[in-house]
């Protein structure tokens, strides 16, 4: 992709993060919902509701994991533009039908459906990258993703809300709305100088992504330190994704404590509002100090987390008003943690993402980053496996026991593969700068 307009990116980048906080507002209003939706499904036994909460979230990561380097081929043969309104239009029909599900095995389906034709934040990042200088990938990259985290905190807030007035299953039709917006969006302003690759006679489609085991081995080889460093950061970081309603609803009294959805919500967004002020600051860090940037995200992403653990013993303190909602002291001493653990666990994105683009060639970000949201999937089904497990034979309080420890196991490993992987980086770059 030739790209003429120095300022080119800086608008792209602009038009991007809006489309994607309106994304990120989309899904978010709902999906986080999801464990209190399948007992309005029917789902009574509390168990089952944490059974399947984790079965839901691993299943639109598996269909993502095997669907995203597809969509990565098609993103470096006919543009990456196209893969971004894929994702938000097939979003956006795809939420909405789950509100119209008849009970959970149809929700459990359209999750997995949902997991094979959206995927709106690495498509997005593809088309960012593709058209940002080299020296500017860190701060592009950490831009974008405030959006990602604004857009969640925004559709968490209005989402809980929602769901206490209208209910769980009009929530996922707002949802769809949203993501057929951003759709819109970018299908209206966003810019790709794009050049088709040359197709010889006979070649398909997917050309050159049909290589033998040793072939795909030497392509892969000089990336998998980064993929291994995606699936354990993604593993840490959304191991209580799924059953999280479910401990604020502990702290909150049970299940049938007053205002759970709408206090969910305000945790989440908490830390959602981290992340963005992460992007913010950190992102400015990622292109010149990145391995200080990730080291410091892990140590703070462990303590963090662990001190959610200590909000459970204050359970049997009184309740209080907060905002003119009945809450406990352990949610309001959450709203805080939650805040700092998401700031810190939020600044490793983007120095593994501004590594990838610095070591992949521009005619195949598309793949790479196809195969990076495929092992940030791997990572997900890991997490959500391993706290279905543990939610159900340990309780939901263990999750804050394992994730701070998956954190701290990432340090020795980033250490290991750090000097392979910047000397991959500077070696790409002399390639660059030989090139006419």
């Amino acid at each position: 992709m030739a790209v003429d307009d120095k300022n080119y990116w800086k608008r792209n980048l602009l038009i991007m993060w809006v489309s994607q906080f309106l994304s990120m507002v989309g899904f978010s209003i709902s999906l986080p919902f999801a464990p209190f939706y399948l007992r309005e499904l029917g789902v009574g036994d509390e168990g089952h509701v944490r059974a399947y909460a984790a079965l839901a979230a691993a299943l639109s990561n598996v269909t993502f994991a095997v669907m995203a380097p597809l969509w990565g081929v098609l993103a470096d043969r006919y543009g990456r533009k196209n893969m971004v309104l894929r994702a938000n239009f097939g979003g956006a029909v795809i939420v909405a039908l789950m509100g119209l599900s008849p009970n959970a095995f149809w929700f459990l389906v359209l999750r997995a459906i949902q997991g094979m034709f959206t995927g709106t934040v690495s498509a997005s990042m593809t088309l960012v990258a593709s058209g940002t200088p080299n020296h500017r990938q860190g701060f592009a990259l950490g831009f974008l993703s405030t959006s990602v985290f604004s857009g969640d905190m925004a559709g968490l807030f209005i989402g809980g809300l929602l769901a206490e007035m209208f209910g769980f299953r009009n929530s996922f039709y707002l949802s769809g709305m949203m993501l057929g917006m951003s759709g819109i969006l970018v299908l209206i302003f966003a810019r790709e100088k794009f050049v088709r690759p040359l197709v010889k006679r006979g070649q398909t489609v997917f050309h050159g992504f049909h290589l033998n085991w040793h072939e795909w081995r030497r392509f892969l080889q000089p990336a998998m330190p980064l993929f291994v460093l995606y699936i354990f950061s993604t593993l840490a970081r959304y191991l209580d994704n799924s059953q999280f309603p479910l401990f604020v609803e502990y702290l909150n009294g049970g299940p049938d404590a007053p205002n759970t959805a709408r206090l969910t919500s305000w945790v989440l967004g908490m830390g959602s509002i981290g992340a963005m002020i992460s992007g913010v600051i950190l992102g400015h860090w990622v292109d010149k100090y990145p391995s200080k940037v990730a080291r410091i995200a892990l140590v703070g992403s462990a303590v963090f987390m662990a001190l959610m653990l200590v909000t459970a013993p204050l359970l049997s303190l009184s309740r209080m008003q907060f905002l003119g909602v009945s809450v406990t002291v352990p949610i309001l001493c959450l709203m805080p943690l939650r805040f700092l653990m998401t700031f810190f666990s939020a600044g490793l994105e983007p120095v593994w993402n501004a590594w990838l683009s610095k070591t992949t060639l521009p005619e195949r970000k598309g793949l790479m980053f196809g195969l990076a949201a495929t092992f940030r999937s791997f990572g997900c089904i890991l997490a959500h496996s391993m706290a279905g497990v543990l939610a159900c034979y340990m309780g939901v309080v263990s999750l804050f026991i394992v994730g701070p420890i998956l954190f701290l196991l990432i340090i020795p490993l980033l250490a290991y593969y750090e000097n392979e992987i910047t000397g991959r980086i500077e070696r790409m770059a002399k390639v660059s700068a030989a090139a006419p």
